[in-house]
């Protein structure tokens, strides 16, 4: 059985090829607009297509990121990489002071404002505006909480929620 990587080992995508730009093998980079990717020659990504894209050049056109990978000549060559998803490590990414990594938060105990134990984190669902907690209560039920950081605080070991009138109420389950 595969053991899940080491903190330091994941990766995480800043940003998808999506087409080829002209004949010399440029093509458009869709950053995660949640991170501040720079995409600067010289640096190196891990492709999910296999193997490492390093940046030869890196421009902006009318608004949106192009890209030249070493060793990529031509509209073929960039074409071929279209969806490819570009991978760094989640260690050398640098993190806003109130940002977290939603995945690290599983299995962490859930305390409200008082100190009071609310259950333990057991998931994490995407939403659309932002991600979910989801706890299991210590009372049996389950409540989603939004993982913004004006109602989180993950500062140690365990998730302490700033609970607004309602947040902790039992939700249609």
């Amino acid at each position: 059985m595969d053991r899940p990587p080491a903190p330091d080992d994941r990766t995480v995508v800043v940003g998808v090829v999506a087409k080829a730009l002209g004949l010399a093998g440029e093509v458009f980079v869709r950053p995660d607009p949640d991170l501040d990717e720079a995409f600067p020659p010289g640096a190196a990504y891990a492709s999910s297509l296999g193997g490492q894209l390093i940046i030869a050049s890196s421009r902006l056109h009318s608004g949106r990121q192009v890209v030249r990978f070493e060793g990529v000549h031509g509209r073929e060559a960039a074409e071929a990489l279209r969806g490819a998803e570009l991978r760094r490590p989640r260690r050398d990414i640098p993190l806003d002071d109130d940002a977290f990594w939603t995945d690290e938060l599983i299995g962490r105990e859930v305390l409200d404002d008082s100190g009071a134990v609310v259950g333990v984190v057991e998931a994490v669902a995407d939403g659309t505006a932002h991600d979910y907690l989801v706890v299991a209560r210590t009372d049996g039920g389950e409540v989603l909480l939004p993982a913004v950081a004006e109602l989180i605080d993950v500062g140690g070991s365990s998730v302490v929620v700033h609970a607004i009138p309602g947040l902790l109420d039992d939700q249609p389950g």
